[in-house]
Parts: C-alpha cells; sequence; structure tokens
C-alpha cells in the first residue's frame, strides 16, 4: 500500500496540512519542522500523487500535444525534444493524434483542456478563430503553424515554426544549377499552413530564375500519398518535361521514390528528388535522399520552452538549410555541360 501524506504526518508528529505545507516549500513552515517532515517522507518512500496535489494547487503537472500524425518520423523527433525538456521540470505529456481530421483535432482540444495546464498544437488544422478559442480554455503553443490575422494575437498564445523559404530556395537553386528546367512539387495537405510557405518559397525561388513550375496536389503527407504522386509523375514527365521532384516531406518523397521505380524511372539518373525534414534513417532511402533540414526535436525544445516560459509575441524560428546526397545529379539532356 502506497504511504499517505497523513502517514508522514503522523511520523514527524504534525497536522496532515503543515506536512502538506512543508513538503511543497511554504515559506509558513519553519526549518526544523521542514527537516522533520522531509526526513519522514523519505524514511517511508512517501511519493506525492499527482492527483491529489493538482485538487489543492488547481495544476495537473501535465501539457498536451495534439498531433496530425503521429506515424510521422518529423512528429517522433519533435516529441522527444518536448518531452525532454518539459520532463526536466517534471512536467508529464499527453499525446492526441488528430489524424489530419480538424474536427477531431477539436474534440481533443476540447477534452485534454480539462487534464492539462497547457497545449502544444503542432501543423494545427484548426481555422485561426478555433485555436484563439481555444486559449481562453488553456496557453497555447502552435508548432509549425502562425495565425494570418492583423488583430492583436491573444495574450496566451505561442508560436514556433520552421523557416523554410532558406532552404527551399537553396533547393531550387541547386536543381537549377545542375541543369533542371521543369520542377514539379508534390504537395501535402491543402489546410497545411507549412505546405503554404513552401508553396510561396518554391514559387518565388522559381519566379526569381525563370523556371516553371508544376504543383501536385495530395490529401495527406505520407508514404501512399507520394507513392501514387510518383507513378503519375513518372507517366507524364514526357510530356511536361519534368526532370526534378520536389516533395513535401522525406516520407512523402520515399513514396515518391517507390513510385517512379514502379514506373521503371531512376532516381537520379531520369529525374533528381529533393525531399524535405531530413527525418529519414541513414539508410532508409537509396540512393540517400538531398532534402531540406531542419531539426524537429530543437522545434519541440522550443515549444516546451514557450509554453514555460512565455516570451512575448514574437514567434520562435528554426532554420532550414538544403543537405544534398545522392538523389540529385545533373539533368539528363544538361550532362557533359560544364557545372555552374
Amino acid at each position: 500500500m502506497a504511504t499517505t501524506i497523513r502517514s508522514v504526518a503522523a511520523a514527524a508528529g504534525v497536522s496532515v496540512a503543515t506536512a502538506s505545507r512543508a513538503l511543497s516549500g511554504s515559506p509558513a513552515v519553519v526549518d526544523s519542522t521542514r527537516r522533520r517532515v522531509i526526513q519522514a517522507a523519505i524514511a517511508l518512500d512517501y511519493t506525492p500523487s499527482r492527483l491529489a496535489r493538482s485538487l489543492v494547487t488547481g495544476s495537473t503537472g501535465n501539457v498536451g500535444v495534439i498531433l496530425p500524425d503521429i506515424t510521422n518520423p518529423f512528429y517522433t523527433s519533435f516529441l522527444a525534444g518536448l518531452e525532454a525538456a518539459l520532463g526536466a521540470q517534471d512536467i508529464g505529456v499527453l499525446i492526441g493524434d488528430s489524424g489530419e481530421n480538424p474536427d477531431r483535432e477539436n474534440r481533443l482540444v476540447r477534452r485534454m483542456s480539462t487534464q492539462v495546464d497547457g497545449l502544444v498544437l503542432a501543423s494545427s488544422r484548426l481555422s485561426d478563430e478555433q485555436i484563439v478559442a481555444a486559449t481562453s480554455r488553456r496557453p497555447v503553443v502552435l508548432a509549425n503553424r502562425m495565425l494570418e490575422t492583423s488583430e492583436e494575437l491573444p495574450k496566451r498564445l505561442g508560436q514556433v515554426v520552421i523557416d523554410v523559404h532558406p532552404g527551399f530556395t537553396a533547393a531550387v537553386n541547386h536543381l537549377s544549377s545542375l541543369g533542371h528546367r521543369q520542377l514539379t512539387y508534390v504537395d501535402g495537405p491543402a489546410q497545411s499552413w507549412s505546405g503554404r510557405q513552401k508553396r510561396i518559397a518554391l514559387t518565388l525561388a522559381c519566379s526569381a530564375l525563370g523556371l516553371p513550375l508544376r504543383i501536385r496536389s495530395t490529401t495527406r503527407a505520407d508514404f501512399g500519398a507520394g507513392r501514387t504522386a510518383g507513378r503519375q509523375v513518372a507517366a507524364e514527365a514526357a510530356q511536361d518535361g519534368t526532370t526534378a521532384v520536389i516533395a513535401f516531406n522525406d516520407q512523402m518523397a520515399l513514396g515518391v521514390l517507390a513510385g517512379l521505380r514502379e514506373a521503371g524511372k531512376d532516381v537520379p539518373g531520369d529525374l533528381s528528388l529533393v525531399g524535405c525534414d531530413d527525418s529519414l534513417e541513414d539508410g532508409l532511402a537509396w540512393p540517400a535522399l538531398t532534402t531540406v533540414g531542419s531539426s524537429a526535436r530543437a522545434l519541440g525544445e522550443l515549444a516546451a520552452h514557450k509554453i514555460l516560459n512565455p516570451m512575448g509575441q514574437e514567434a520562435g524560428l528554426i532554420p532550414t538549410a538544403l543537405i544534398v546526397r545522392d538523389s540529385t545529379e545533373r539533368a539528363r539532356s544538361d550532362r557533359g555541360a560544364p557545372v555552374a
């Protein structure tokens, strides 16, 4: 049977209220009494109940995290960084998976709000209005999502994002330097805020170089969607001239790679391929995937810091950079030309 605060109080010769105040660090308890209570707690191997403590303090000691796809390695790394930072402060993490469904995400927000002290919404699919409403329930940190409003942001809202523009601009410049003159972007879900930032970055970078960009829409950001898109790109490449593909994330890029191979296309011999996130284990993609790298773990750590120590309304930024590996090479039509 677990030791109770009543047992500790009896062993220390004090009231239950005094024992509770002593263990919570209350300055109302004199040092000699505090030492006596602590010694009794150690001797009895007493562990305070988080539930009981929450009834007194109103704090649960937990943070809720809602993800759009828990199977995506990007979010595994994100959670590792978040949990490590919160765990160091003895704060627990409750996890929900919305499955890219905004209605389900909203239900998770409502349910979790009664069980946690704050919410972290990763790549949220909720509307701006729904997110603002969530802050009336609990403090909220948006990870990889920003509100797009001219109105003043709620004081209980924090935002941390990955800045995709440097990495995606570098990807377009890299492919252009290899002689690629027609790019196809395999997009993620239409409601994805980060997807919109990627489209903007690619459009601007291609426009600056005079390169046409084709955007292929999908409904999910996973291997299956990428595989289907890869087969479609392979079937249409001869007509539209595509020689390089950029994918929304590495999971989709892995699918694109499979789809291209199924259609008899070689990477990078026939088409070059670029992913995003640098989330794949070494050796999982063959050839090794050129990707727009960022740190999901750093994003998780920054989200934890934001919810523990609100830093005003300025968004926290995680940078991106291109990591060149073996899935990109000179366009077939450009081979033999001097390297730019």
